[in-house]
């Protein structure tokens, strides 16, 4: 059954991936679907209501590379005093590692320039795909697949879930919002993230939590 279970996962997944680079091609050639899909939605946002604009500004701010790089120490340094080390270096390297680099690796492919017609705050680099959006659903990703590790209760799990993924989906609105990326841009950041995610999770896969044994010599 657990079997079955993950060659039906693997599939989905790999047709995740294979969106993921059709999406990502299009978005390279300028392709009008993509430019008529992120008008449909930039244009909605940006004329959102302005207390909702302020919040989303505030926000955002929770997934520069600085406060990134706080958030997964502290949390790594809550796993480790709850003697969690392997789920510590299953944490820091899907963000820090999968996150940071494999994000910055497409963007140096791609470099597609920032929308520059609606700017709440302002930023260098390139704009595909948003790394606001892959390391923010790596690390709260990481984050529930450690919790399904170690919770028993049903109902916990399914509520973090559901606040991992308003909080993934907000922070991809807040990147539109202030006007540094494009919503494809975001899009691209959540399936790649996801699927890094899935492929870390995949490869761990009962390796993931309790202390770290060094096989001795005999």
């Amino acid at each position: 059954m657990v079997n079955k279970r993950w060659r039906t996962q693997d599939t989905l997944m790999s047709g995740l991936l294979i969106l993921w680079f059709g999406w990502t091609i299009a978005v390279a050639q300028s392709a009008t679907m993509i430019s008529r899909f992120d008008q449909a939605i930039a244009i909605p946002l940006h004329h959102s209501s302005q207390w909702f604009q302020q919040l989303m500004t505030s926000y955002t701010q929770l997934g520069n590379p600085h406060m990134i790089t706080i958030i997964t120490l502290v949390v790594g340094v809550i796993l480790l005093l709850l003697r969690q080390p392997r789920a510590t270096l299953f944490f820091w390297i899907n963000v820090w590692v999968l996150g940071g680099y494999g994000n910055y690796f497409i963007k140096q492919l791609i470099q597609r320039p920032r929308p520059t017609a609606w700017r709440l705050v302002q930023i260098g680099g390139y704009s595909y795909p948003s790394g606001h959006s892959t390391t923010t659903t790596l690390l709260i990703g990481s984050l529930l697949v450690i919790a399904w590790d170690l919770l028993k209760k049903s109902t916990l799990k399914r509520s973090l879930l559901g606040l991992g993924i308003l909080m993934i989906l907000l922070m991809m609105v807040s990147r539109i919002i202030v006007g540094v990326h494009y919503p494809s841009d975001t899009l691209g950041g959540l399936m790649l993230g996801s699927y890094l995610l899935y492929l870390s999770t995949r490869l761990t896969t009962g390796h993931r939590t309790g202390p770290i044994r060094l096989k001795s010599r005999s």
